[in-house]
C-alpha cells in the first residue's frame, strides 16, 4: 500500500479527530491496527488538543540491537519543554528532538504498508504509533509491573485506568514475573536528580514493549502530585499523549487532577474498540 501522507481530519460523527495518519509495522495485524475512521469529512484544523502537543519533549535512543526507543520527559512544576530540552542537553542526553520535530513512527527493519488513523477525542490525544495488540483476547491485557517504593501510588493509578473500557490494566508486583501471553510495562522510581522532569515513558514505536515508566525521587512533591504524576506516566503506556485540560493527569506541566477525564476513557474505547473480555 502506498505511505499515506500525514493529515488532519475531523470524523463525521461523535466529534473524534483524526489528527494524522501514520503507518505501522508490518508485523502487526490489521485487525490489532485497526482504523477507527470508515469516513472523513473534508481535511481541516483539528482541534485544539491536536495543535498543543507539539511541544512535547522527545528524546530518542538506538539500542545495540537496532531498536529505536522513544521516550515522553514530562517537565517539571515551573519548567517549560525549552527549558527540559536545554536541560537534558547539557547533562549529556543524546537524540533530544527540537520542539515540533516528530519522533519516528516504526523500527528501521519495518516496511511502512499499513495506514493507521491516529486520534484524538475532545482534549485527549492518543500517542501515534503506539498500541497495543488484542492477541487472544477482545480487549488488549497490560500488566503494570511496580518496582517502586510505597511511595509512588502505582496500583491505585492502575485502579482508575482499569475503569477504561477496550483496554484492560492490571496490578503486579515485579517479582510475580510478566503472566505469558500478556503486555508489561515495568514502573521504577529512582534518585535520577536534579533533572527538570518527574517522569518519562519509553516504548519503541510499531512493537509490543517493552514499555518502561521512570519516576523521578529527587523533588519534594506531595501524595497528591506522586499521584497525578503516576497517573500521567501510566496514562503513556496505554497508548495515550498528553491531554489539554486541567481535569485530566494527562495534561503536562500542570499536575492537578488525580485521575483521566472523560475525554481519555473515551480515546481508549476509539483506539481499543472490540470491548468485551
Amino acid at each position: 500500500m502506498r505511505q499515506a501522507a500525514r493529515i488532519t481530519a475531523v470524523l463525521a460523527a461523535g466529534g473524534m479527530a483524526v489528527v494524522g495518519l501514520t503507518t505501522s509495522s508490518s508485523a502487526q495485524s490489521v485487525n490489532d491496527q485497526s482504523v477507527q475512521a470508515t469516513s472523513l469529512s473534508a481535511a481541516r484544523p483539528a482541534t485544539a488538543a491536536a495543535d498543543d502537543h507539539s511541544d512535547t519533549v522527545y528524546v530518542t535512543s538506538t539500542a545495540k540491537d537496532g531498536t529505536v526507543s522513544v521516550t515522553i520527559y514530562d517537565p517539571a512544576k515551573g519548567v517549560t519543554p525549552d527549558q527540559l530540552r536545554d536541560k537534558l542537553r547539557r547533562s549529556g542526553v543524546t537524540g533530544v528532538l527540537d520542539k515540533g520535530q516528530e519522533p519516528p513512527t516504526k523500527q528501521p527493519s519495518q516496511q511502512q504498508d499499513l495506514a493507521v488513523a491516529c486520534l484524538s477525542y475532545g482534549t485527549a490525544r492518543e500517542w501515534c504509533n503506539h498500541r497495543w495488540n488484542y492477541d487472544l483476547f477482545r480487549d488488549p491485557q497490560v500488566y503494570f509491573l511496580d518496582h517502586t517504593s510505597s511511595a509512588w501510588p502505582v496500583r491505585a493509578a492502575v485502579t482508575v485506568w482499569n475503569e477504561a473500557v477496550g483496554i484492560d490494566s492490571y496490578y503486579r508486583w515485579f517479582t510475580e514475573g510478566c503472566p505469558s501471553g500478556r503486555h508489561c510495562v515495568h514502573v521504577y522510581n529512582g534518585r535520577y536528580g536534579d533533572t527538570d522532569w518527574y517522569g518519562l515513558t519509553t516504548w519503541a514505536p510499531g512493537t509490543q514493549g517493552p514499555v518502561t515508566v521512570q519516576l523521578n525521587d529527587s523533588y519534594s512533591l506531595t501524595a497528591n502530585e506522586r499521584r497525578t504524576i503516576t497517573c500521567h506516566e501510566l496514562g503513556h503506556a496505554l497508548s495515550l499523549h498528553h491531554n489539554t485540560a486541567n481535569s485530566s493527569c494527562l495534561r503536562s506541566g500542570t499536575y492537578i487532577s488525580l485521575r483521566p477525564n472523560v475525554h481519555d476513557y473515551e480515546l481508549l474505547k476509539r483506539i481499543y474498540p472490540l470491548s468485551g473480555t
